[in-house]
């Protein structure tokens, strides 16, 4: 047992419990346990309160630190959804439109070679149904090296577009979004990173979260590792805070428009569980954040919220959210996760209600049920079963 005890933040009468404040505790920690998760934070809210709101295990396993509910986890995929309200915000200013061809912000020509006649739209990036595939990991889709005309050749464009025309088919395309952080720069004139900071998470009151390691706490980092299936070990993961567009800013070379795609708009949210709730909230009261800051329109949520294509069995995609009904039994939430760097994580709400769930893990052994990553799948059943009267409650 690698993991730390500790007990639990309670708001609600436990009128639902049939397991004490310690058994359920201990029944998390053996979660972890089994799944090899260094730390988690989990947060389950109802309207406005959380339910349980804990942060379990080692911010760093090495120093022996606990992990805290303020402590920052790159959330990897679930950053797509600021990257959406992003671009919604810009549609709503009138300098962007869904519809828009996106070769009329990157600077190059972005088509499949196999129907070269068909644009690619801004809202097929954000749905991936650009008709892009993503290939060989991280390197092949970080930036716009493999699909510009200018950096590569048409043989290794034809490589990462599949068969079907754009429009006409989904795959979950990790540099559809990175392009999306290029097109953020040129249509706001903003560093992709100033304009999260200045038009999202700072409105909200959310002072330590970013994209930019250089604006962050440091010392709040949790420490991610990868779990070796064949040594049985875990190993921290060394690309989880590296700076890059951040020397690039220091040394008076970068550039808007081109390098967004570097602060890995797709995946590079750095976020504390407290904080990415109230993220959460905000997707869920359409637009408008806790503190009472209206982020985005209820039509623009909306918008963002409305499927658009069939993903996996059952599961819908949005824009830069999804549908899913295989967390828990008989309920669709709306939301996302990530993976990334050994983290897994989930940020869900039920839209015909006023709950929802964050699950921020350091690191897992990767297994699923029902197609869901274990770890989050038993906490979240478990904390769902205990406080299902309360979450439930007419508002």
């Amino acid at each position: 047992m690698i993991l730390l005890s500790c007990g639990c933040n309670l708001a609600f009468a436990q009128g639902s419990k049939t397991l004490t404040d310690e058994q359920i505790e201990k029944q998390i920690l053996a979660i972890m346990d089994e799944c090899h998760t260094v730390g988690m934070a989990v947060s389950l809210v109802k309207g406005d309160k959380p339910v349980f709101q804990h942060a379990f295990g080692y911010r760093d396993l090495a120093s022996g630190e606990p992990l805290e509910i303020d402590d920052i986890f790159r959330i990897a995929s679930i950053s797509k959804s600021f990257s959406g309200v992003s671009i919604m915000q810009l549609v709503e200013a009138g300098k962007i439109r869904l519809e828009d061809d996106v070769n009329q912000y990157l600077g190059f020509s972005l088509r499949n070679p196999r129907h070269p006649d068909i644009p690619i739209t801004v809202k097929m990036l954000l749905s991936h149904t650009s008709s892009m595939i993503d290939l060989h990991g991280a390197d092949w889709y970080r930036d716009d090296r493999y699909v510009n005309p200018a950096k590569t050749s048409a043989d290794t464009i034809a490589m990462v577009f599949a068969e079907y025309a754009p429009g006409q088919g989904y795959k979950y395309c990790n540099r559809a979004l990175n392009l999306i952080g290029m097109i953020i720069e040129k249509v706001s004139g903003e560093r992709f990173d100033d304009y999260v900071r200045n038009h999202i998470l700072l409105p909200m009151d959310i002072t330590n979260a970013g994209y930019n390691v250089d604006s962050l706490d440091r010392d709040k980092m949790t420490t991610l590792y990868v779990y070796n299936e064949k040594s049985g070990k875990l190993v921290p993961s060394a690309k989880t805070y590296v700076r890059n567009n951040e020397n690039k800013v220091d040394a008076g070379t970068y550039r808007i428009g081109v390098d967004g795609c570097y602060w890995s708009p797709t995946g590079g949210m750095k976020i504390s569980a407290r904080d990415l709730v109230k993220w959460m909230k905000t997707l869920q009261n359409g637009g408008v954040a806790p503190n009472g800051a209206r982020i985005l329109s209820e039509d623009g949520i909306r918008t963002l919220l409305t499927p658009v294509t069939p993903a996996d069995p059952g599961v819908y995609y949005c824009l830069t959210t999804r549908t899913e009904p295989r967390i828990i039994e008989g309920k669709v939430f709306k939301g996302h996760t990530g993976s990334a760097q050994g983290l897994k994580s989930c940020m869900f709400f039920d839209p015909n209600s006023d709950w929802g769930f964050v699950c921020l893990c350091s690191s897992t052994r990767v297994t699923k049920i029902n197609d869901v990553i274990e770890i989050y799948y038993r906490v979240i059943n478990l904390l769902y079963d205990q406080y299902r009267a309360e979450l439930e409650a007419t508002r």
